[in-house]
């Protein structure tokens, strides 16, 4: 029988995050009333430069509303990171089969290092947070950081190695 299943997950936003979209925008302002002073006299070539440096900051201050997707599709996790609600990318993509431990993550959880990728698809604070860790053949040890719900578990659990199955998601 076919598994497919898919969660869409939210990043919270920071303070970091807020002030980025504030500057963005305290910026994009600053930069408008100077090219209208300097170019007072061609207003219409002032004007059409405004437009262009508000749709910029419209696009650049977008890029800070992220979410990811989890999908579990036969054995396989994908996750896909999406900016915007428009361009969607895909960031990791790793067999179920091959995962080696699955631990509980909390805000003080060291990450591992040596990894040759490492994943935060989750915000950093996230209550339900678990650090998965996979040897990809040729890639080497991924990690990732993801806050399934409790069908993405069971479309992982239902593929995992039995002597990690028992354990998984505690």
């Amino acid at each position: 029988m076919d598994t497919f299943f898919e969660q869409i997950v939210s990043v919270k936003k920071t303070v970091k995050d807020y002030f980025a979209f504030v500057g963005i925008w305290f910026l994009a302002g600053i930069l408008s009333l100077i090219i209208l002073v300097a170019m007072g006299k061609y207003l219409p070539l002032a004007v059409t430069l405004i437009i262009f440096l508000i749709y910029g900051a419209l696009k650049i201050s977008q890029m800070l509303f992220i979410e990811y997707e989890y999908i579990v599709t036969n054995g396989t996790l994908d996750i896909d990171k999406i900016i915007a609600k428009s361009s969607r990318k895909r960031v990791m993509s790793l067999s179920i089969e091959n995962i080696s431990s699955i631990e509980k993550f909390h805000k003080g959880t060291k990450i591992p290092e040596g990894a040759y990728k490492k994943v935060m698809a989750c915000s950093f604070d996230a209550q339900d947070a678990f650090m998965v860790t996979a040897s990809m053949e040729g890639k080497g040890r991924q990690i990732l950081v993801f806050a399934p719900d409790d069908r993405i578990k069971e479309g992982i659990v239902k593929s995992l190695p039995k002597y990690i199955a028992n354990s998984a998601f505690k």
